[in-house]
């Protein structure tokens, strides 16, 4: 038996695996000017090929889950970011558009689905009970320093070396740095090493009757959390994929939309520390409001100040709201529908939340292509965001799983 309980070191790598998986699959927006500078690929043409990504990454959220509930999180992770490091690599190689759409559109899809956030709150899930809350916002902190490094990384090599050199990096992080460190460190599940959850030194035994993904399906507040949890999906990736371009209209360079995605990593990262502090204070659905309201803000902020330095206070103020929303929309899934479930249920929540991110980058390069700007499409956000309120203070938090808990001595 460890006489140090590996918790921390699982939040770690969890924190490293999304670091990675989030900094490759948000980067993808700064390389829409290469392309097109390369191979006249247009904007709508290459917003598509996102989109499939968004659309094949849903699809696979709920294989993923049954997968894990199979076979356990480590494999499917580290086969995941394996999968999704090897696409990078081959994307370097492209020449056609059919290679970027099938790299991007749909490996890097597929391994984004088994190793991004679904997998790893299930993985963090099964080690913490008590400080679930807390170390869901630690290690989600992952997919906003990701982005703090990666997009800038990205956009300083596509500048000063070439879009190929960027996805060769890309690929090399995964590969030789996440996934080691999962195959090493992982281990599904705390009895597996004679420990238990939390770091308990003792055994309790916790029943949690988890609800079927079927009835899930006819309960009003999975619906109302997943309808809110896509205008999330639309905003997200419509920023993620869209801002650098929309950069490059206002006159900035081609690296500045990596800078400004940086800066709102940065945001997100402490605002992600600070709502895992106040979740027992405030309580999720609370927090969840805030942040959307805050997004509604910034989406009008960038519909009716377009310059340079605007994008640089929306930039602090999307991402404030822009990370956090994930885990508090995990941790009200888990909380109505039991840790159990996660899997599928969770998985169900995610293919919503990417059917709408591929309708947002999709939308993103179509009416800017129509309009000649994208200032509709922001408006739209906004009205989503509008939306994803009024559905959040709709909601009941409630505890729909049966929990009991038996001391053993």
């Amino acid at each position: 038996m460890l006489k140090t309980f590996l918790g921390p070191k699982i939040v770690m790598v969890t924190f490293l695996t999304l670091m990675g998986a989030f900094g490759l699959n948000l980067t993808a927006g700064q390389f829409f000017a290469p392309l097109n500078d390369t191979y006249g690929w247009d904007l709508t043409i290459l917003s598509l090929a996102v989109s499939l990504n968004m659309v094949i990454w849903g699809i696979f959220q709920p294989v993923a889950g049954k997968m894990i509930d199979r076979f356990g999180p480590k494999s499917v992770i580290a086969g995941s970011a394996t999968l999704m490091g090897s696409a990078f690599i081959l994307s370097s190689t492209i020449t056609q558009l059919w290679q970027f759409f099938l790299y991007y559109g749909v490996l890097t899809a597929i391994g984004f689905a088994g190793c991004g956030s679904m997998a790893n709150s299930v993985l963090v899930s099964r080690w913490y009970v008590k400080k679930r809350a807390k170390m869901l916002s630690r290690s989600s902190m992952g997919m906003n320093i990701g982005q703090l490094i990666l997009l800038p990384l990205t956009g300083f090599l596509i500048a000063n070396s070439s879009f190929r050199m960027a996805f060769v990096v890309l690929g090399l992080i995964m590969l030789v740095m996440v996934v080691p460190c999962v195959l090493i460190v992982v281990k599904n599940n705390p009895t597996d090493i004679d420990q238990m959850a939390d770091g308990e030194t003792v055994k309790s035994i916790t029943k949690t009757k988890s609800v079927p993904l079927s009835k899930a399906l006819k309960n009003r507040e999975f619906w109302i959390a997943s309808l809110g949890f896509a205008t999330c999906g639309f905003t997200l990736y419509l920023v993620t994929m869209h801002l650098p371009n929309f950069a490059v209209d206002l006159g900035g360079g081609k690296s500045l939309g990596g800078q400004l995605l940086g800066i709102a990593a940065c945001g997100s990262a402490v605002s992600m520390w600070i709502t895992g502090q106040l979740t027992r204070v405030m309580g999720k659905k609370q927090l969840l409001i805030i942040l959307y309201v805050v997004r509604l803000f910034a989406f009008m902020w960038l519909a009716i100040s377009p310059g340079i330095w605007q994008l640089y206070v929306f930039a602090v103020v999307y991402g404030i709201s822009s990370m956090p929303i994930i885990p508090l929309v995990t941790g009200i899934i888990g909380d109505q529908f039991g840790k159990n479930a996660m899997g599928s249920i969770l998985g169900f929540s995610w293919l919503i939340h990417q059917v709408f991110a591929a309708l947002g980058v999709f939308l993103g390069g179509y009416l800017r292509t129509m309009a000649g700007n994208y200032t509709p499409v922001f408006w739209l956000g906004a009205a989503l965001l509008g939306l994803g309120v009024v559905l959040t203070a709709l909601m009941k938090e409630q505890t729909i799983a049966i929990k009991s808990k038996t001391a053993l001595q």
